[in-house]
């Protein structure tokens, strides 16, 4: 429809078409779908008089938003999860493809239940592991210190909340009633972190903990608490 004119080449015309990856529509042949299918395309409006309900309520426009169903995944398991650019290079010139960074931007995720359902209180809080043995090798085995090889070992121990409310105070006790540790939990509850925290197996006087059996406590912001039991051996 559009034919390119190369001015070297004053008798051919280019016409150019979709190949390889480039070939197909998105929410049709690919694992990628729109949220909005039925969104205009925004360059029919100009700039200033996009009507309102074309934007998301984070305000981006919906004809650019996509989604991606990723699969399979353990529940416990922290995944870093990226979007990069990419082309194809330029063979002509023995120019490789080229893509965008896969780690810098990369966020953690846990593929649990959205935040939103945590903050409705029809999920219990529980903790992982319990008991924490540190015996066990979580970190030998991936369960830790992921992306922090720099750190020593009881830098990186965690003991990880799930279920959480977006907003909540999680707080640790000694059998004698003696606060550990207190961690305030607030989170907006449309990130995808919202349900989730850890404990770093740090006192609040910068201390390691002893084997024992402890209490922990979660309270949200609308009154609602749950308390449960931890046991650590070290």
């Amino acid at each position: 429809y559009n034919p390119y004119h190369n001015p070297n080449s004053p008798d051919s015309l280019y016409f150019f078409t979709r190949h390889e990856d480039n070939a197909s529509r998105f929410g049709i042949t690919t694992p990628i779908t729109k949220i909005y299918p039925d969104a205009p395309d925004p360059s029919q409006w100009p700039a200033d008089s996009i009507p309102d309900e074309q934007y998301t309520e984070d305000h981006y426009l919906k004809y650019y938003e996509y989604e991606f169903t990723i699969t399979d995944l353990l529940p416990t398991v922290p995944y870093y999860v990226n979007v990069t650019a990419f082309d194809f290079g330029a063979p002509i010139v023995h120019l490789d493809a080229l893509e965008t960074s896969r780690t810098l931007g990369a966020k953690k995720v846990y593929p649990l239940t959205h935040g939103g359902t945590s903050a409705s209180g029809k999920l219990n809080v529980y903790i992982y592991p319990n008991p924490y043995r540190i015996d066990a090798g979580y970190r030998r085995h991936g369960y830790e210190g992921r992306m922090r090889e720099d750190r020593p070992d009881n830098r990186v121990r965690e003991v990880n909340f799930e279920n959480l409310p977006p907003k909540c105070t999680i707080s640790i006790y000694s059998l004698d009633g003696d606060l550990v540790r207190s961690i305030d939990h607030d989170m907006p509850e449309s990130d995808p972190n919202s349900h989730h925290d850890a404990w770093d197996m740090i006192t609040r006087n910068t201390q390691e903990p002893v084997s024992g059996l402890y209490y922990w406590v979660v309270e949200a912001s609308d009154g609602r608490t749950q308390i449960g039991k931890l046991v650590l051996i070290m």
